[in-house]
């Protein structure tokens, strides 16, 4: 009984001082994110956490690919590509035109390395304008 806590004790130890040993980096990519309170990316580890990045383009498509532009420009200021998104949550204020440029959205991904998806329908994202809000959870693979 007593090795039995000993080991539990162990493990917790050990499971404590790796999430402590963690380093946190927060990145801002606009000085207005500090008047809003929030970093655009925040890497924990070696997972990296985007908040939800939309877009001031005119039509759906066009906000789709200037989104998952910014995205695989963050990707690659960390030295990944699209295949170390693992979970992506999508808002979008029109469903049925997020189902409409599935096909769109698809080619953001290499070979179809799809992430783990939520697609949600909003009534209102932050600006009146924004048609899609995409945040990102991105693995950096070990070595």
């Amino acid at each position: 009984m007593i090795s039995n806590f000993k080991l539990i004790l162990t493990l917790a130890v050990l499971m404590v001082s790796s999430a402590t040993a963690q380093t946190v980096e927060r990145k801002n990519y606009y000085s207005w994110e500090n008047d809003y309170g929030y970093s655009q990316v925040v890497k924990a580890g070696d997972t990296i956490y985007i908040s939800g990045i939309a877009s001031d383009k005119p039509t759906f498509p066009e906000q789709m690919k200037e989104i998952y532009k910014f995205i695989n420009q963050i990707l690659e200021d960390y030295g990944v590509d699209s295949d170390a998104i693992v979970k992506q949550v999508i808002y979008t204020t029109d469903i049925e035109q997020m189902k409409a440029h599935t096909e769109l959205r698809k080619t953001f991904f290499n070979q179809n390395k799809y992430p783990s998806s939520t697609i949600v329908q909003v009534s209102r994202l932050y600006e009146k304008g924004h048609f899609l809000e995409v945040e990102i959870v991105a693995v950096i693979p070990k070595i």
